[in-house]
């Protein structure tokens, strides 16, 4: 567990991993709305490694107000205390090399998933092998098969922590993604029992099928998940929610697939479940953050068990388990 004691070293170790240096530029952002819990150790863990930080807080963090833009744009290094969405932040660090670090789950699971060197060594190995690809193929005992062509766009490596230049990540979690080639996308995904569905945050009870043609879910199957999942996915009367976004494979040490039944739904944000180790992350939407430009209001994170993941028919995941040696823990 962790708790206010332990908080201050915890936050110190992951801004030590980010490089956090003396004499830069750092701003914490927060809403009005947001919880302010991780603010003071944010603030005083930046200001012990000699960072020159601001504090800001904003009314809506999705559509930033020009007044906050400036600051954040000449900013080294911003640690989001609330997820913005709002799409200048990767644009600041593709731009001018912002750092960005996303912190929002509870302390337990910051405590338990905490990251370490080792964690962004695994995963940019996966990095470097889905850049090569030039396809992905998706297998399970459970129906799915699934293939894609890859290179296109690209994708996303998160290890926990941001030390590069331009890197956004989250504290916790380490996994990496991809975009598929657009319109490439085919075949059969099938969510079983037990596989997750975000930002519902919610256990799937009995098998959906997902037929996939041309780059987009074209027919949901299924019982009264299946029924539950085309009404959220109809209810935006928008095309580009049926969209086949971002895919690959968890590659965190410490997250655990049953957390999601241990917390209060509203008081995470899912990093367990999306990271957790030999998973595939299927998800639908926006392929904005690969260099897309195809926008959606609605995007589901899909990670399901069990799975064989290939590229260029070698195996990453087989049955869930992760293979190549520089990925396993």
């Amino acid at each position: 567990m962790s708790d206010a004691k332990t908080l201050p070293a915890q936050w110190r170790h992951v801004l030590g991993l980010c490089k956090v240096r003396p004499g830069e530029k750092v701003v914490v952002l927060d809403s009005f709305a947001g919880s302010g819990r991780y603010k003071r150790f944010a603030v005083e863990a930046a200001e012990e490694l000699g960072a020159d930080v601001a504090y800001l807080q904003v009314g809506d963090p999705n559509h930033l107000p020009e007044s906050a833009v400036p600051t954040l744009s000449k900013a080294d290094m911003i640690i989001d205390l609330v997820f913005a969405h709002d799409t200048r932040i990767r644009a600041f660090g593709r731009d001018n090399g912002t750092r960005t670090l996303v912190v929002l789950e509870p302390p337990e699971i910051l405590a338990r998933m905490l990251p370490n060197e080792a964690d962004k060594s695994r995963v940019q190995a996966a990095h470097r092998a889905i850049r090569a690809a030039g396809t992905m193929r998706v297998t399970a005992p459970t129906g799915t098969d699934f293939s894609v062509r890859l290179g296109e766009f690209g994708g996303n490596a998160q290890w926990g922590f941001t030390d590069e230049a331009g890197h956004w990540d989250q504290w916790p979690g380490a996994f990496i993604t991809t975009y598929g080639n657009e319109g490439t996308a085919e075949g059969t995904i099938v969510v079983d029992a037990g596989d997750m569905v975000f930002p519902t945050k919610e256990y799937v009870r009995d098998p959906i099928s997902l037929r996939i043609e041309g780059g987009y879910i074209r027919a949901i199957e299924g019982g009264a998940d299946a029924k539950a999942m085309k009404a959220l996915l109809d209810r935006y009367d928008d095309p580009e929610v049926f969209a086949v976004s971002h895919l690959g494979w968890g590659l965190s040490r410490n997250s655990r697939w049953d957390a999601l039944s241990w917390y209060d739904k509203a008081a995470i944000e899912g990093q367990d479940g999306r990271g957790f180790y030999g998973n595939f992350l299927f998800s639908t939407g926006p392929n904005l953050s690969g260099g897309g430009t195809r926008r959606a209001p609605l995007h589901l994170d899909i990670p399901l068990r069990g799975c064989s993941v290939f590229l260029d028919n070698q195996a990453m995941v087989l049955d869930g388990a992760v293979i190549p040696a520089d990925q396993r823990v």
